[in-house]
């Protein structure tokens, strides 16, 4: 378990660990309020309306979050991408990319 918390902090760039910190005490403050009021019986729209909102305010932030070091990935591996295609003469660029669409039409179509 520890292993997975460790991979999962590494995998988190440094700018957004307070925002993944935050959300991720919403979404446990969340779960807690709804403990509460599970416990304490309660069944009335806001007794639930206020842990739900809590619950919601991080898993937007995590999404977030999310989102951004997915961009940013793209990012690299087009970057990456590219400088390794404009290294390659024409010729050979044109059959890494149709060698690339190919397998990836493959990939989607499940053949």
């Amino acid at each position: 378990m520890m292993e997975a918390i460790d991979r999962w902090r590494e995998a988190v760039p440094e700018e957004s660990r307070v925002e993944t910190g935050l959300a991720a005490g919403f979404v446990a403050g969340g779960l807690l309020a709804a403990a509460v009021m599970l416990m304490s019986k309660r069944r009335g729209f806001f007794a639930w309306a206020i842990p739900g909102a809590i619950f919601a305010v991080g898993a937007v932030l995590l999404s977030d979050v999310v989102i951004d070091v997915r961009a940013e990935r793209i990012m690299e591996a087009e970057d990456l991408i590219h400088h390794e295609l404009a290294s390659l003469d024409p010729l050979a660029r044109a059959q890494v990319l149709k060698s690339v669409g190919e397998r990836e039409v493959d990939a989607v179509l499940g053949d």
